[in-house]
């Protein structure tokens, strides 16, 4: 397989790459697709639903092991992971992050690249730079590719934790309310669906890697495969530029299942 084209997601802490991407990098590795993630920190800030598995001295070396884990699974070719100072991105040497994404997207050459939207999911600041740095990169390369942005319905998370309490199972999202994610029909204009079903259950394999994040009481701890299936198994891209949108990343994982809308 060659190292060069395909998809590369970048994000900003490990898990973010299941979240946003985890379907369609299952999809184009299973394709014989180059993948490749980048992910900005270790997530050293995040917590530690496990304390057996990591101390707040040792998480960011734990959450990049997870993050490598969790390629695996996907079937990720390559990653990377580096340490600018989780929680601070928006503050944090600009020039150098974005120097530095060029030179990945000039030595890989992507096809598209995937990355969160200006809403940064559930509006975390780090996500929203993340974005930000990444079109600068794009716009900079020797070849740029397409960009995508990672879209969620608005309504997407309420719906998952209803039906989790009517089945009497732990609903919890990182402190955050349901309502937290997503955003609405008029930001997801143009956006891509993405049928990654087949590859729903790898998908969730690949966020339970990711153990000092999910405690017993998650959400996606004790998620049944039917739900997984149900609210994992789709995946939404808007192009930020739809005229550099060729198609690649449609073709790549769906082909003529997938819907513009």
């Amino acid at each position: 397989m060659s190292d060069r084209g395909g998809l590369l997601v970048v994000t900003a802490h490990p898990d973010d790459e299941v979240l946003i991407a985890g379907g369609t990098l299952a999809a184009c590795a299973w394709a014989g697709l180059p993948t490749a993630v980048v992910c900005l920190t270790r997530g050293e800030q995040g917590p530690i639903c496990d304390p057996g598995r990591a101390t707040r001295a040792t998480l960011g070396e734990v959450r990049a092991d997870e993050l490598h884990s969790a390629c695996a699974v996907l079937g990720v070719q390559w990653v990377r992971c580096y340490r600018r100072q989780d929680g601070n991105l928006p503050w944090s040497n600009r020039s150098a992050i974005i120097a530095q994404l060029t030179n990945v997207l000039n030595a890989r050459l992507p096809d598209a690249v995937v990355t969160f939207g200006e809403d940064g999911l559930y509006y975390h600041p780090d996500h929203i730079a993340t974005y930000e740095f990444t079109l600068r990169a794009v716009a900079r390369a020797a070849e740029p590719p397409a960009l995508y942005r990672s879209v969620w319905p608005d309504d997407l998370m309420e719906e998952l934790v209803d039906e989790l309490r009517r089945r009497e199972l732990p609903t919890d999202l990182w402190d955050l309310e349901p309502g937290e994610f997503g955003v609405d029909g008029e930001d997801r204009v143009g956006e891509l669906v993405l049928d990654v079903r087949p590859h729903a259950i790898r998908k969730l394999a690949a966020l339970r890697c990711h153990r000092t994040q999910l405690g017993p009481e998650h959400a996606f701890a004790a998620l049944p495969e039917d739900l997984a299936v149900r609210f994992l198994g789709i995946e939404r891209f808007v192009p930020v530029d739809p005229s550099r949108d060729s198609g690649w990343l449609m073709s790549a994982v769906v082909g003529k299942t997938a819907a513009r809308v």
